[in-house]
């Protein structure tokens, strides 16, 4: 039994190397930055909290149509959070509302797995390429932290958040959004850079009805600034055809190659 299922892991393995190796197949790391929030209903003063940072590995397929796009995954470890003013003083009727002087922040480290359909087009006979992020995202919420601080004072308080399971979400889902520009610098590595929108459908809380002290809605959002790089598995060249223009100026290159064998070899 055990010789059986040694056997089919390893036709397994032979068939997904196979078709990594003929399949347009692109393995890479992205590192980014970026900000989070949260949208709070009943709505609440938020800030965006800035200084997020995410880093992971991603994959992709590009099929030989220039227009689809590719798929892929992404797995990203997202540092997620928000931020909102809590009110020590209420200004009397006629009087000027002010800022909070205290802020709540709250931090949370997730793991993402965007699954991205990509849209794209090339430039410069396929050295550049332009491109649409498009993708459904589920998430978990490994750990978290809060914090408060003062506008005078600074932070005074801080520590873990504890992820309880009849007052937090663990699992999440939303969507995101994004564009980016990657090139070729040598062979079959590309560098990228994209920028991100991710809008999130689940709440961080569970709402008042299950804990009283929640909010109905909490989704949280993050914006990010990505860079990386791909590696193109597979020695084959792109799927994608080149533009017209481009292949006629390939057709001439290969002609004027070609003519300056045969004269060399007239010569000799």
């Amino acid at each position: 039994m055990r010789k059986t299922i040694a056997k089919y892991i390893l036709i397994a393995a032979a068939l997904c190397c196979a078709s990594a190796a003929t399949a347009q197949h692109f393995v890479g790391v992205r590192g980014g930055y970026g900000g989070g929030s949260a949208r709070f209903y009943p709505a609440k003063e938020t800030q965006t909290l800035w200084g997020m940072a995410s880093f992971g590995v991603s994959w992709r397929h590009y099929s030989k149509e220039r227009f689809v796009g590719g798929v892929g995954a992404d797995l990203e470890f997202m540092q997620r959070g928000f931020k909102y003013g809590i009110r020590n003083y209420v200004p009397e009727e006629g009087e000027t509302a002010q800022k909070p002087d205290t802020s709540y922040v709250r931090r949370v480290n997730s793991l993402v797995l965007p699954i991205v359909w990509e849209p794209h087009f090339y430039l410069f006979d396929r050295r550049m390429k332009v491109y649409l992020d498009l993708a459904l995202t589920l998430s978990y919420n490994i750990d978290s932290s809060y914090e408060y601080e003062s506008r005078t004072h600074g932070v005074y308080e801080k520590g873990d958040y504890p992820l309880l399971r009849y007052r937090d979400n663990r699992w999440g889902y939303g969507l995101m959004g994004g564009f980016g520009i990657s090139g070729r610098v040598a062979g079959r590595v590309e560098l990228f850079t994209e920028l991100r929108y991710y809008f999130g459908y689940s709440d961080i809380l569970k709402n008042k009805n299950k804990y009283a002290e929640n909010p109905l809605r909490s989704p949280l959002d993050n914006y990010a600034v990505n860079f990386g790089i791909y590696y193109r598995l597979g020695k084959s060249d792109l799927l994608a055809p080149r533009s017209k223009k481009a292949a006629a100026r390939a057709a001439a290159r290969e002609s004027e190659r070609l003519e300056k064998m045969l004269a060399r070899d007239a010569e000799q």
